[in-house]
């Protein structure tokens, strides 16, 4: 190790932990000007490039170089959520048929309903308070409704929603319930109808395999 060298009175040091001069206090210089103190504070010099292998110097950055872009990463692409939509389905069309209820128990809450009397051969009028009744019903629906919703994650239910959904399609296009009525259909029935369909699409469409995630 070199000696350092005082700039003032030129008095050589030996290489250690002095960093001043013994004679006169002033900073020590190494051989190349830096003064020691100065030199201790720097950060180490970075090593030495690796030797070349067989005549071919060693190039750490060369996979980069040609085009690595290492490891493969799996991309998810989340597609459409067709259990997610036959659940809004389901709850949309409980909802509006107990909508349907309370209007109507509201609407006629009271029904007159003449009676005869099988001894006297009379015949009375009586009132029945029918609001209740339907109120109760309402609750029903809305109950089952939350319980279709909540087993539609499950595939084994949709397969069971799905069937007894094609059983109700077919009855209808094959004229059974306007055979049944003697007449056509109402807008209620077509509403019904096409919410049925849409509901059998979407199930369907929820149990067809999902796409694998793509790796990039």
């Amino acid at each position: 190790m070199p000696d350092n060298v005082c700039p003032n009175c030129w008095n050589w040091s030996e290489a250690g932990g002095r960093t001043t001069c013994k004679r006169c206090g002033s900073p020590l210089i190494l051989p190349d000007g830096r003064r020691v103190d100065e030199a201790r504070q720097d950060p180490p010099p970075p090593p030495p490039p690796p030797p070349a292998a067989f005549g071919y110097p060693l190039n750490p950055v060369a996979p980069a170089a040609a085009g690595y872009r290492g490891p493969a990463v799996a991309v998810y692409r989340p597609g459409t959520d067709w259990v997610a939509i036959c659940r809004w389905i389901t709850i949309g069309y409980g909802l509006l048929v107990a909508i349907a209820l309370i209007a109507v128990g509201l609407l006629l809450q009271h029904i007159n309903v003449p009676i005869t009397d099988p001894n006297t051969g009379l015949t009375t009028t009586q009132t029945f308070d029918i609001g209740p009744a339907f109120a109760f019903t309402a609750v029903l629906v809305g109950g089952i409704t939350a319980l279709f919703a909540w087993l539609t994650k499950y595939t084994a239910a949709r397969v069971i929603f799905l069937l007894l959904d094609a059983l109700v399609v077919l009855s209808v296009f094959s004229g059974a319930g306007a055979s049944a009525r003697g007449g056509g259909y109402g807008i209620a029935e077509l509403v019904s109808l096409a919410v049925d369909v849409v509901y059998g699409a979407a199930l369907a469409m929820s149990l067809l395999p999902r796409a694998q995630p793509a790796y990039g």
